[in-house]
């Protein structure tokens, strides 16, 4: 039998229409991790999605994602990289991500970074990561 709660609420979370977080997550993990993650960004992400980034930042749709990777590919050099993951909710997924990167300086550092997914209607409608503490 579950169990009587006094305090929560009997509306259960979903995530809307179309593929769930768990097949999202399933989908862009495998991707990232077969060098495709372009294919996953243009694949799963909302034109409208929001991406925030471990300062702050806020890149605003499809657009700001592009450009934020843009930025990125022409500063720093993928060493190697590996995503782990989905671990998944009723509303979104997480990934943890870990790898090797040149900086601009040339200096190599690990790579530790957690992405949050909120996923709605089949499609990712905000992405924020986050940063490993020790880094």
């Amino acid at each position: 039998a579950e169990p009587t709660f006094k305090h929560v609420r009997r509306k259960k979370l979903k995530s809307g229409k179309g593929p769930t977080p768990l097949e999202i997550g399933e989908s862009l993990v495998a991707l990232f991790n077969a060098g495709k993650s372009e294919e996953a960004e243009s694949t799963w992400y909302h034109r409208k999605i929001e991406s925030i980034e471990d300062d702050g930042s806020v890149f605003e749709g499809w657009k700001g994602v592009l450009e934020k990777g843009k930025w990125w590919k022409e500063n720093f050099t993928v060493l190697s990289m590996k995503a782990a993951g989905p671990y998944v909710c009723s509303t979104g997924f997480s990934v943890v991500y870990t790898g090797r990167v040149r900086m601009p300086d040339g200096t190599e550092v690990d790579a530790h970074e957690c992405g949050v997914y909120t996923v709605e209607d089949g499609r990712i409608v905000r992405e924020q990561f986050m940063k490993w503490a020790g880094s």
